[in-house]
């Protein structure tokens, strides 16, 4: 249990990213209070990820898993392992049984000393961070609005306050022990058809409205997410050969 009175933890999956995790590691050591427990999830990697999160002097856990090499080929959908690995953080959390769980991907820089305090200050059961990411074109953030006047999915510079919205930005989402147990809302199945093609981030927000919650983009949180263009070779304007958008959100 943190100073604030709630126990909160972190859920960080990763895979080959070893010099990401550690910088942003140091940036979450930093911060004032801190986590109560680190859950890392693992496959695979060959790099030194599993040498990281050894040395990562916190109260944490490790969840390893083995994919196949071919497991995205066969799955049809390059979120599965993504997906599978939130899913099984997200079990574990119910387990645990926390105030609130957050979601870090291992590329994402947190700048506020007061983070935890600040997200889950705003006492929502959804709460994302800005999903900002620097690209020659631009900066753009991925979310999907509901502020009136705001259409579309990605936005330069569009991020103001603290706001709903239909889907938060990936990278960076707080769930409250309500929604946390709640067995309807799910990361998997990923949505995956060919009417709606959404990454596991932006499908469980979206069951998660179904399922009669809101969901809610704290602006005022500063993050930042790391660069490596090896890593993702998707960007969110990029169109496909059929001349559609790489991912459809126009579900609502």
């Amino acid at each position: 249990m943190n100073s604030s009175g709630k126990q909160v933890i972190a859920l960080i999956p990763t895979h080959n990213h070893a010099i990401l995790l550690e910088y942003s590691l140091k940036y979450l050591n930093r911060l004032n209070p801190n986590f109560d427990l680190y859950i890392f999830f693992e496959n695979n990697s060959t790099d030194e990820t599993l040498q990281i999160i050894k040395k990562f002097n916190r109260p944490k856990e490790l969840v390893r898993l083995w994919f196949r090499p071919d497991m995205i080929k066969l799955a049809g959908n390059p979120h599965e392992a993504i997906g599978i690995a939130r899913q099984t953080l997200l079990e574990r959390a119910r387990k645990i049984n926390p105030d609130y769980a957050i979601f870090l991907d291992d590329d994402v820089v947190v700048f506020n000393e007061g983070f935890i305090d600040q997200i889950t200050g705003r006492k929502k059961d959804i709460v994302g961070g800005p999903y900002l990411r620097d690209f020659l074109e631009g900066r753009h953030l991925a979310s999907k609005w509901k502020r009136k006047g705001m259409k579309g999915i990605w936005f330069k510079d569009a991020c103001m306050g603290f706001q709903e919205v239909y889907v938060t930005s990936a990278g960076c989402l707080c769930l409250s022990r309500k929604i946390i147990q709640d067995r309807r809302v799910n990361f998997m199945p990923i949505t995956w058809n060919e009417k709606e093609k959404i990454a596991e981030d932006f499908g469980y927000c979206k069951r998660a409205e179904s399922a009669g919650y809101k969901v809610y983009l704290d602006c005022a949180i500063k993050l930042g997410h790391l660069q490596n263009p090896t890593i993702s070779p998707y960007k969110p304007w990029q169109v496909r050969e059929d001349g559609k958008g790489y991912i459809d959100f126009e579900f609502h």
